[in-house]
C-alpha cells in the first residue's frame, strides 16, 4: 500500500492509516501495530458473524473473504486497490489498521467487547479498527516532531469522525464543507466541499498558496 504512494503523487513524507504509520523522507519514523492476540480474537469473532475484515499492512491490504462486493465497492470509491484474499495475514505481518465490514445494527458485537480497540464508522457498512486511544493526532504529532515544525503553524483538513482529534490538535483545523456536523463543530474554519475544490479554497483562505 505505502510503497505506491511516493511514485503516484511525488511525496516522500506523510501520515497514514489514521496516524498509525508516519513516513519522513522515505523512512518510517513511527508505527503503531495492532496487537496480534486481540486481532486474532477479532478475526475469529468476525468470521463467526460472517463479517469481512481488511487488514492494512505497511505495503498492502488483504481481506479475510474473497470477492466481497461491499468491500470492493467501498474501497473503489476511495481509489484503493482491491485487497487479495489472505485470511492469515495478521499472524505473519504487522497490521496497522483493520476495516471491519458490518452494519450499525451489528457493531455492538465488537464495540462492547474489545478493550484493545477503538471502532470508528466511516461507511454505512464499515468501521476503522485502530488501537484504543490512538488517532490521526498521534501521527501528526510524530510528523511535527520529525520535521521540527511549530504546532501553531500546522494545518489539517478533515471531514469524518476519525478526523476529530486531529482537527483539534493542529494549529488550525479545517473542516470540509461536505463533512460531518461533528467535524465542523470542532474546526477553526469550514471550507467548501470536496467537489468544489475545498482543499484548494481553504489553502488560499489561509494564505498558504
Amino acid at each position: 500500500m505505502l510503497s505506491t504512494i511516493p511514485a503516484q503523487v511525488g511525496i516522500d513524507s506523510f501520515v497514514c492509516y489514521n496516524g498509525q504509520i508516519v513516513v519522513h523522507k522515505g523512512e518510517v519514523v513511527y508505527r503503531n501495530a495492532l496487537p496480534t492476540s486481540a486481532l486474532d480474537r477479532l478475526t475469529g469473532h468476525a468470521g463467526n458473524n460472517d463479517h469481512t475484515l481488511v487488514y492494512l499492512g505497511q505495503h498492502r491490504g488483504v481481506a479475510t473473504k474473497a470477492n466481497d462486493h461491499v468491500v470492493e465497492q467501498s474501497l473503489g470509491e476511495l481509489d484503493m486497490p482491491i485487497p487479495t484474499y489472505e485470511p492469515n495475514f495478521h499472524v505473519e505481518q504487522d497490521v496497522y489498521q483493520t476495516l471491519l465490514y458490518c452494519t450499525p445494527e451489528d457493531e455492538h458485537h465488537y464495540v462492547d467487547t474489545y478493550d484493545e480497540f477503538d471502532f470508528i464508522r466511516w461507511h454505512p457498512h464499515a468501521m476503522d479498527v485502530i488501537n484504543r486511544g490512538a488517532s490521526k493526532a498521534d501521527g501528526v504529532r510524530h510528523f511535527i516532531e520529525a520535521n521540527g515544525y511549530r504546532l501553531e503553524n500546522t494545518y489539517a483538513f478533515g471531514d469524518a469522525l476519525n478526523d476529530l482529534a486531529m482537527l483539534q490538535y493542529v494549529g488550525t483545523g479545517i473542516a470540509m464543507g461536505n463533512g460531518r456536523a461533528e467535524t465542523k463543530a470542532v474546526a477553526d474554519y469550514v471550507t467548501k466541499s470536496i467537489l468544489e475544490d475545498g482543499i484548494e479554497y481553504g489553502l488560499k483562505k489561509m494564505n498558504l498558496i
